[in-house]
């Protein structure tokens, strides 16, 4: 069977199974790994906080894990900082920790 040069061309300058390298599968998998790691924690954290608003953002989000970590550190790490500080201070003096109930009088 003949081959027109026009045709030729086509069937053998366009591999369309090409595989990335074995550096760019490791890069792509490394990448996924630390994302879904990231992603993991904040959403577990947004979860046990009760934030539905941050929670629903880091669900629709792909940044690699940057705003994940940015609610980690940020956002929640503010929060438990807050709520350190609180602790320490009810320990100075000698005020029991509030649990979610209003202390009787």
């Amino acid at each position: 069977m003949l081959h027109s040069k026009s045709t030729d061309h086509i069937h053998h300058n366009h591999n369309y199974n090409h595989m990335p390298s074995p550096g760019a599968q490791a890069a792509i998998a490394a990448a996924v790994v630390w994302t879904l790691a990231w992603k993991g924690a904040s959403l577990w954290r947004a979860a046990k906080n009760d934030s539905k608003p941050w929670f629903g953002v880091l669900l629709v989000s792909n940044t690699l894990g940057i705003l994940d970590a940015i609610y980690l550190f940020g956002v929640d790490g503010a929060r438990r900082r807050h709520e350190r500080d609180d602790a320490v201070l009810r320990a100075a003096v000698g005020e029991p920790e509030q649990l979610g109930h209003p202390q009787e009088t």
